[in-house]
């Protein structure tokens, strides 16, 4: 901060930070990333000041508006104990849905669409605006966009008496379609309830952004989002047919919502062939009476998945969540037949594997990966000691399975009431270690 003031004071001066090249102060904006009210700073400094830091805060600013730095607190432990953690939370939620309104209403006069105009959300002549916006867009959550038009609308009809009692609502529909049809370069694309960006980034979702999900009731928009947002782009295919070009440049795509997606991700499998980075939820959440239909569904929205992950170009990371063992097979399958050169990190999280051979004859294929993890893999342990000799080392350890480039290994296996795993967990790392060369353990 005394920097940028130094470089305030003195621009005038002898324009010292005219000195900076557009690099050095790029590398200074980004290692103040998270500091909002450095990076304010950083706009009122002068001209190219205001040209890095505008890129860098244009980039992904749903994300940077709902990320909270007054709590230290984990991500995951968001979802243990979420009450006490929004009860933490020093954000301003009138402060919030002003800045929500006003993000929002910078992007409605960039294009001044006429279907805002002719409704009235915005005049049909409104503010200059600085930048196009929509050039800097590379990150895009769902679920952050979905907040802030909750935001818009609290906030107008709250302050609507100082508008003439004029309040209009702005629908999550109409600004989708919006953002879809004028977004150029994106790259990250995400419904991301697991918050895995956020973690990534190691930054804090705000506590309204948690809410929406689980707390706070609205009665204009259903309590879960998710199922909200993955039917509209589901029934309103649409807007999707409609805007190609949103998804040309897209490397990375998160998906851990629940919902099902086969629709999504068939259409993604068509339009998008250069992810590299594809985190994602398969299998819905059905009761155990309906196991049967469970499966089904598993298996169905795996066949997708299969299909997106074979139209890629280029996957180097793959990370999967909550997926039944008839989905795993063709998952692996996908990836075995049209990654083994690229993909270099691959992740299980929760996911269903009684059979390590399965796991084993996949990753025969896969000699490039450097990263592997199971996460808490759950594994039925009254079927796994009625076969428990049909795992020992010497017995499992495929044929031709050799992992040159492993460098990075986790095994965590819980059984079906979620206690550890330990003998299974055991096994299959033993088999592993001794098929890479570079690690030594665990």
């Amino acid at each position: 901060m005394l920097l940028l003031n130094f470089f305030k004071k003195k621009k005038k001066d002898n324009g010292y930070s005219k000195t900076l090249p557009p690099e050095l102060i790029r590398q200074i904006v980004l290692y103040l990333k998270n500091d909002k009210k450095s990076l304010h700073s950083c706009l009122l400094v002068s001209r190219v000041w205001c040209k890095e830091t505008v890129d860098l805060l244009w980039r992904k600013p749903f994300h940077f508006l709902y990320t909270c730095n007054k709590i230290n607190t984990s991500v995951f432990s968001l979802f243990k104990n979420s009450k006490s953690i929004i009860n933490q939370c020093q954000c301003s939620k009138e402060k919030l849905q002003y800045q929500a309104t006003n993000l929002l209403k910078t992007y409605l006069l960039i294009k001044h669409d006429k279907e805002f105009v002719k409704i009235g959300i915005i005049n049909e002549k409104g503010e200059r605006i600085t930048f196009d916006y929509f050039e800097f867009l590379c990150a895009l959550d769902l679920h952050e966009l979905y907040r802030a038009v909750k935001d818009w609308n609290q906030w107008n009809k709250a302050n609507s008496k100082f508008n003439k009692g004029n309040y209009i609502p702005l629908t999550f529909k109409s600004i989708i379609k919006y953002f879809f049809m004028n977004t150029t370069k994106l790259e990250t694309f995400s419904l991301d309830t697991k918050f895995i960006l956020y973690k990534i980034n190691d930054n804090n979702p705000c506590s309204f952004l948690i809410k929406v999900n689980k707390y706070e009731e609205d009665d204009n928009y259903v309590n879960q989002c998710d199922n909200y947002i993955f039917n509209l782009l589901t029934n309103e295919s649409k807007i999707l047919l409609d805007t190609t070009q949103f998804f040309v440049n897209l490397n990375e795509l998160v998906f851990t919502a629940n919902e099902m997606k086969s629709d999504i991700l068939f259409y993604l499998s068509q339009n998008c062939h250069n992810i590299q980075k594809l985190i994602i939820t398969i299998g819905c959440h059905f009761s155990i009476s309906m196991w049967k239909w469970k499966r089904n569904y598993t298996l169905f929205e795996a066949d997708h998945l299969a299909s997106l992950i074979r139209s890629q170009y280029n996957l180097v990371y793959f990370e999967l969540f909550d997926t039944l063992e008839i989905g795993i097979n063709v998952i692996l399958n996908s990836l075995k037949e049209s990654q083994y050169n690229s993909l270099k990190t691959l992740i299980f999280n929760n996911v269903f594997i009684n059979n390590n051979s399965t796991i084993l004859f996949y990753l025969k294929f896969l000699q490039n990966l450097q990263e592997l993890r199971f996460n808490k893999c759950i594994c039925k342990r009254n079927i796994m000691f009625d076969r428990i000799d049909i795992f020992d080392e010497e017995k499992n350890h495929e044929k031709g399975l050799w992992l040159p480039n492993l460098k990075y290994l986790q095994v965590d296996y819980i059984d079906e009431n979620k206690v550890e795993f330990k003998e299974l967990s055991f096994i299959l790392s033993s088999i592993l270690i001794r098929c890479s060369p570079l690690i030594n353990s665990i």
